[in-house]
């Protein structure tokens, strides 16, 4: 048992209830590393800790040091979610070993720094900066929605036969072993500029086979790092904020800027959101991906999550033409997706014209109607007027017999 490794063990188990999810490890382990420097102790000497105290001293003991730790986290401008993550990998620890912890208060998680939005034109200016690598690596995720760490898990096999076969949008499988956290396998499309980056980047490659990674390191036969390619974008867009080329803030030193490698992302999510809401969720790979916010949970098993060629027509006609990053002249099939939304506009007002019409029609028939009885009435009455002239008790009963008509006409009329 002396060579028993507590953290790595915590950290096996943290993988294993997190889909072996690297990320997560990764991020447990250097919290949980952080907390023990600041109180000065190892993994290890916490548990001797508990050992030699009593369950009530220690249980107050380690709270405080928690608490201490929030403390310091907002001195030093720790985002609440950011120390929530603090908290949470070292209470994990805790649990994992069965150590009590009194009462920490957890603040109410919120979104500090918001990536913003970004325009095409910003995009176009970092693609004509940026390596052939890189070039194709932006565009795919801006016109696929895929996770930076997603398409470094790439193989060429993911992209085939379709990539081959040059069809446009070229279907991505993404399967279930490489999605976050393992949750399902999904499929999303790239349009014909991300096709065109991407092979303009291969072609800088010798041979590929379908089990080699899409994205490699530069001049290395090994897989690319996702934090890489965050690196190599942040660099990217400060060399064009120097230029005045792009804009962006950045509350403080060692904080996230407005604009980061996981926009291309966000640029996705709104422009390929015109399909709905359901399908661009599943094409970004969300968790129950398939289902909206709005959606009930009986309906997700009505979700199409199989019909390829569905989501194809879908992406073409309601995303692609939005995803477009390049000025050049539409395909034809957007030409005819275009002329076809400016016949449908065309209809509709003239629907509308022709509903108003039916309604004037309708209302001045019944005017018709209503004025024809009221004529007949009044015909009626001056011939019997002109009978009963000089005859009082006629021309009294008459009166009483027109009030008596008109009032049953216009309780028709209302």
């Amino acid at each position: 048992m002396e060579k028993f490794d507590v953290v790595q063990a915590w950290i096996d188990n943290v993988a294993y209830s997190h889909s072996r999810s690297k990320s997560t490890s990764v991020q447990y382990k250097r919290h949980l590393h952080r907390f023990c420097k600041f109180i000065g102790k190892t993994p290890k000497q916490i548990l001797n800790d508990y050992e030699g105290m009593r369950d009530r001293d220690f249980r107050r003991k380690y709270a405080q040091y928690i608490r201490a730790l929030i403390s310091n986290d907002l001195t030093e401008g720790y985002a609440p979610n950011t120390i929530k993550l603090h908290v949470t990998a070292v209470k994990s620890f805790f649990m994992y070993n069965d150590l009590p912890l009194g009462h920490i208060s957890i603040a109410k998680a919120k979104t500090v720094f918001h990536n913003r939005d970004m325009t095409k034109e910003e995009i176009q200016k970092i693609l004509e900066v940026s390596r052939p690598r890189d070039k194709a690596f932006y565009c795919m995720m801006a016109q696929g929605g895929l996770r930076p760490e997603t398409l470094c898990n790439l193989r060429m096999k993911h992209i085939e036969p379709e990539f081959t076969k040059e069809i446009i949008p070229c279907k991505i499988a993404v399967p279930e072993e490489i999605t976050k956290g393992q949750f399902g396998a999904y499929f999303t499309f790239i349009g014909e500029e991300s096709i065109k980056y991407l092979r303009a980047y291969l072609s800088t490659r010798p041979k590929i086979d379908p089990g080699d990674y899409l994205f490699t390191a530069h001049s290395l036969d090994k897989q690319l790092n996702s934090k890489s390619m965050s690196g190599i974008f942040r660099r990217t867009i400060e060399r064009l904020k120097e230029k005045g080329m792009m804009t962006f803030e950045q509350k403080k030193e060692g904080k996230p800027r407005t604009v980061r490698l996981y926009n291309l992302r966000k640029f996705f999510r709104k422009f390929g959101g015109q399909a709905g809401v359901e399908y661009v969720n599943f094409w970004m790979g969300h968790k129950a991906n398939y289902k909206a916010p709005h959606v009930p949970a009986s309906d997700e098993h009505y979700f199409s999550r199989e019909d390829v060629e569905f989501h194809r027509k879908l992406y073409v006609e309601k995303a692609m033409p939005f995803l477009r990053l390049e000025t050049a002249t539409p395909s034809e099939t957007d030409k005819v997706i275009m002329k076809q939304a400016e016949e449908i506009e065309i209809l509709k007002v003239r629907l509308a014209k022709m509903g108003n019409m039916k309604e004037t029609l309708e209302r001045s028939k019944d005017m018709s109607i209503m004025l024809s009885e009221r004529l007949d009435i009044l015909e009626q009455f001056l011939g019997k007027f002109i009978k009963a002239k000089g005859d009082q008790q006629k021309l009294d009963r008459l009166d009483g017999w027109l009030a008596e008509k008109v009032k049953v006409v216009k309780k028709r009329e209302t």
